[in-house]
């Protein structure tokens, strides 16, 4: 079990450096919409770039009523299904918040209780994970067609060859 204040300070150090680093626009973020009522749930392997994706979006959004939250961070080790209600009295803090951003949320069991529950209280939800079956499974049965997948691989050889500025030959 965590304390409040762990959390809220997670949260805001991880907001403050989300867009810190210099990042190459993905093609797949084209392709992203984030739709009322469903979740958006990105998988793909490890290193694949889903949190690079997830602050893009963010960024294209170009909203400031969002809450972000990577799950994947020492601060966040012990964090537990009670204590998103924590996370809960974090939100409520701020009425602004209209869409919950979580990273890497396939680390805490029962995650599909609580995105259900947000997107039941008319949140918009996007979350990322690295184990594409764990996430598509778990969320597919608890959020019954409510959610969106998307599978991000890494750099298509046109993006590598963009990215280094290379004339594309195949």
């Amino acid at each position: 079990m965590l304390l409040k204040t762990e959390i809220a300070q997670a949260v805001e150090t991880q907001q403050q450096q989300l867009f810190t680093q210099k990042t190459y626009p993905r093609q797949m973020l084209e392709k992203i919409n984030i739709l009322p009522n469903f979740a958006l749930v990105v998988s793909g392997i490890r290193r694949s770039g889903k949190s690079t994706l997830l602050a893009q979006l963010i960024e294209k959004q170009e909203q400031n009523n969002y809450l972000f939250l990577n799950f994947d961070t020492p601060k966040l080790f012990n964090f537990e299904f009670n204590d998103f209600a924590l996370l809960d009295e974090i939100i409520a803090e701020k009425p602004q918040i209209q869409t919950l951003y979580f990273d890497e949320i396939q680390i805490i069991e029962g995650r599909e209780v609580y995105v259900r529950g947000k997107l039941d209280q008319g949140f918009q939800v996007v979350v990322t994970g690295s184990n594409a079956s764990l996430l598509s499974r778990e969320l597919g049965t608890k959020l019954t067609g409510r959610h969106i997948s998307k599978e991000l691989f890494p750099f298509s050889f046109m993006e590598f060859c963009e990215f280094l500025s290379k004339e594309k030959k195949c």
